[in-house]
């Protein structure tokens, strides 16, 4: 029997709630998720688009992001 797939709100509330915790890779992410590697980087595009997520370090071999500051 097949799986039913997530919904984007859902992969994304994942992502947002997983980041709470503090910086995390892509990597971390997709693990703690159980999502794939793919899934979540993109989904971390529409969430920085969205100025909910912002980019700690990006290299290479390595993005790191956070939960973007709310600033009052």
């Amino acid at each position: 029997m097949r799986r039913q797939k997530k919904k984007f709100e859902e992969i994304r509330k994942l992502i947002l709630k997983d980041l709470s915790k503090g910086q995390r890779t892509v990597n971390q992410m997709a693990a703690s998720t159980k999502l794939t590697w793919r899934t979540v980087d993109n989904h971390l595009i529409h969430l920085i688009g969205k100025g909910l997520v912002e980019p700690v370090f990006i290299s290479k071999y390595v993005k790191i992001y956070r939960l973007k500051e709310v600033k009052t």
